[in-house]
């Protein structure tokens, strides 16, 4: 009987884990690890995360803890081609640890698959809950330097593939808005709103939201306006028959491709 070719994908440490976390599943491996300081300076943030993605001063409380009782929980790496190391979880501590001055950093080194690592990463930023510009970046970075598809992506973040798309467009804001996003002046939902429109119109409309006189409802309703689309699209369901309404025979053309696609995905 030939041997069965070994699966070297996500989906097998999937079904391997059913119902337990990659996340879960690696630390409580690493609980018995020792741990060792390193010194900052052979210490690097993994590809998919960005520095400037971190507004430290948003994280004055940990700031705070790790000057009076250091480093508690130790980060989580793995060990690079050139002898660094890859930081994997505790971005923020490492930054804040870097800011305080600390030269060594305790840490536990695991020994990880690449694609065990992003999935580690991923499920991490996704648990934390931070701004959305840090899973733009993790997400784009798995897509353009690692080839991973939309739907890869998706499955390892327990999101939809649209979440996924509308995530990854963000990086096409301007740097304003992106500034919104990392100060919390601008939620995720106000921002995918701002997308597609004129930079003056962003400006415009971000103001007001700054202001506090523009809910997501007025802002999905200021867009539509001027976008040229009063009126909704109009859905009709009928036994097993989905009717579409479209304003326009240009909009049906343009839209319906992508709403086949997506159904298709």
């Amino acid at each position: 009987m030939p041997k069965k070719t070994k699966r070297t994908d996500l989906s097998a440490l999937v079904e391997k884990y059913q119902g337990l976390s990659v996340v879960s599943e690696i630390e409580r491996n690493l609980l018995s690890a020792n741990r060792t300081k390193y010194p900052i300076q052979k210490l690097f943030l993994s590809d998919l995360f960005e520095e400037k993605n971190y507004h430290l001063d948003q994280y004055e409380g940990l700031k705070a803890s790790l000057k009076q009782d250091g480093f508690l929980v130790p980060l989580i790496i793995v060990k690079r081609k050139d002898s660094n190391y890859e930081i994997l979880n505790g971005v923020k501590r490492f930054l804040l640890g870097k800011e305080c001055g600390f030269l060594e950093i305790p840490c536990v080194l695991a020994d990880l698959s690449e694609e065990r690592k992003h999935a580690y990463i991923i499920e991490n930023i996704i648990q934390e809950g931070d701004n959305p510009l840090i899973k733009t970046h993790a997400f784009l970075t798995l897509k353009n330097k690692y080839h991973y598809s939309d739907e890869k992506i998706a499955s390892i973040a327990k999101l939809s593939i649209t979440q996924v798309r509308n995530l990854q467009r963000l990086d096409s804001l301007p740097s304003f808005l992106k500034e919104g996003i990392l100060d919390f002046t601008l939620s995720y939902s106000e921002a995918r709103s701002l997308l597609n429109l004129p930079m003056e119109k962003q400006k415009e409309l971000f103001e007001r939201i700054q202001s506090g006189s523009l809910s997501v409802r007025d802002l999905e309703r200021e867009k539509r306006t001027f976008l040229g689309n009063k009126r909704k699209r109009k859905v009709t369901l009928k036994k097993n028959k989905v009717t579409i309404l479209f304003n326009t025979e240009e909009e049906a053309k343009k839209i319906f491709p992508q709403i086949v696609k997506s159904f298709s995905d």
